[in-house]
């Protein structure tokens, strides 16, 4: 390479903007706005597309499962809105995590029973195709994965619920008027 190739920039033009700053309130409402955006599209698992481009050659393109999506950005949301949590958040969301988690035993107990009923001969044409049953987890061959996932779903949205009820509570993000 010639020396040409090189440009030596400032050490002030790769740090941030100097009216750019750390703001909480602002973190917090892009996180609900993610939160509201993900839950507003269609709730649907993931699935390759496939295109053709104009030669007529096919390319698959990964469709990402808006559920997931909604779920992170909802684990993100509380996350960064944790440090804020009052009793009554505390409990709350604890109380809809723990409901959680008893759905999720409850499936695996009923996808168990399911398991064991199902003939061996289907059951070795699920392990060909690399689904087997384990303890604890559930199947994405049976119905109950898609129930539990429903069920995360709905209780999530309850979770962004509370946290716009805390803040409405804690009043810590009204907007503010300054006169001069």
């Amino acid at each position: 390479m010639a020396e040409d190739d090189f440009e030596i920039i400032e050490p002030s033009e790769y740090s941030p903007k100097k009216d750019e700053v750390y703001s909480h309130s602002s973190l917090v409402m892009s996180s609900l706005k993610q939160c509201k955006d993900k839950r507003s599209q269609e709730m649907r698992d993931g699935y390759f597309n496939i295109k053709f481009d104009r030669t007529g050659n096919a390319h698959k393109i990964w469709i990402p499962d808006s559920r997931q999506e909604f779920i992170e950005s909802v684990e993100a949301l509380m996350m960064i809105q944790e440090r804020d949590y009052d009793k009554v958040a505390e409990d709350n969301i604890k109380k809809l995590k723990d409901s959680l988690d008893t759905k999720y035993k409850e499936f695996c107990e009923q996808e168990k029973k399911e398991w064991e009923k199902i003939p061996h001969e289907y059951k070795q044409k699920l392990a060909k195709s690399g689904s087997y049953f384990r303890e604890g987890m559930l199947s994405k061959d049976l119905s109950y994965l898609y129930t539990y996932i429903r069920c995360k779903i709905e209780v999530y949205t309850q979770i962004v619920s509370e946290i716009q009820k805390l803040i409405k509570r804690t009043g810590d993000y009204q907007e503010q008027i300054y006169e001069n």
